[in-house]
């Protein structure tokens, strides 16, 4: 399509008194940025509640939870190059969480009670015009803020570069996905974290799958992401539980792979698969003949 006003555009300098630049060559490098932006894989690893808690020897021991480290671990060390983003969510419980089974009088740890919630999300303690009944599963005490517990693995490996979200850090309410509290009432800033860098599709790994996996696994679907669940990566609370999940999770059309899967899934999900391996110097050569034309003509 003829640009209107294309030799008036051409000459037309940014800064009049300086003449650095023409918004011609402004929109040059523009040009540039987007066609690399094109070529970039845009996957962020998502890493679960990877917490001395969870493991263990910690305080809601999930079966075999530290096995999923080096699967972790690993993922990270053959593919971190292709994340342009790396998170580390974070359960940071109060000290009288209303998950926990000793908030409940005559209750006991797994078993379950019902929450009532008003419209704007407050919980209704005493009379109150109920519009949410949520069920929650009541846990042994875990996870409390700024104690060793709910430190991540010293065996994980991390980055400076990671982005850490905390989740569950409002007393009243529990909040198993790294995007929402479990009455999606509030929201954590991963959404705003995965946008801000164009993230496109997320792999998930961590603790548990049953729960905080499962959950953030769904909303990230429902965000628009495409989802991959490295289940190898994972490990369940209870085995019925993990087996409806995995179930619910195909059925929404989340991706359930193993990590030995992950070679292919990687050269899928970025252009360093078929785009960069068969078509990337014809793509580069007109990059670099359309930015010629922008720049100098």
């Amino acid at each position: 399509m003829k640009l209107p006003y294309r030799q008036n555009l051409g000459q037309t300098s940014l800064f009049a008194n300086t003449g650095m630049f023409t918004l011609q060559r402004c929109f040059g490098v523009l040009f540039i940025i987007t066609s690399l932006q094109v070529i970039s894989g845009r996957i962020a690893l998502l890493v679960i509640d990877v917490q001395n808690c969870f493991l263990p020897t910690g305080s809601l021991p999930v079966n075999d939870g530290d096995q999923v480290i080096p699967v972790i671990n690993g993922i990270r060390q053959q593919y971190d190059n292709l994340f342009s983003l790396v998170v580390f969510s974070q359960d940071w419980h109060c000290s009288d969480h209303i998950s926990f089974a000793s908030q409940h009088d005559g209750k006991n740890s797994y078993s379950t009670t019902i929450l009532q919630y008003d419209n704007t999300g407050k919980l209704c303690e005493s009379t109150c015009d109920v519009q949410y009944n949520l069920t929650q599963v009541l846990w042994p005490d875990h996870c409390i803020k700024n104690t060793t517990d709910a430190e991540f693995a010293v065996n994980v490996t991390r980055s400076n570069t990671d982005v850490i979200v905390k989740k569950g850090y409002h007393c009243k309410i529990d909040s198993y996905s790294a995007f929402f509290d479990n009455g999606g009432f509030s929201q954590t800033e991963l959404d705003v974290k995965l946008k801000e860098k164009d993230i496109k599709s997320v792999i998930i790994t961590g603790l548990a799958l049953d729960y905080c996996v499962f959950y953030t696994a769904k909303d990230a679907k429902r965000l628009g992401y495409n989802v991959y669940v490295v289940q190898d990566a994972t490990r369940g609370v209870e085995e019925g539980t993990t087996v409806s999940a995995v179930r619910e999770m195909k059925d929404q059309g989340i991706n359930i792979v193993q990590s030995s899967e992950m070679s292919r899934v990687m050269q899928q999900l970025t252009s360093a698969g078929i785009l960069l391996r068969y078509s990337v110097y014809p793509w580069y050569i007109s990059v670099i003949g359309i930015t010629h034309i922008l720049l100098y003509h």
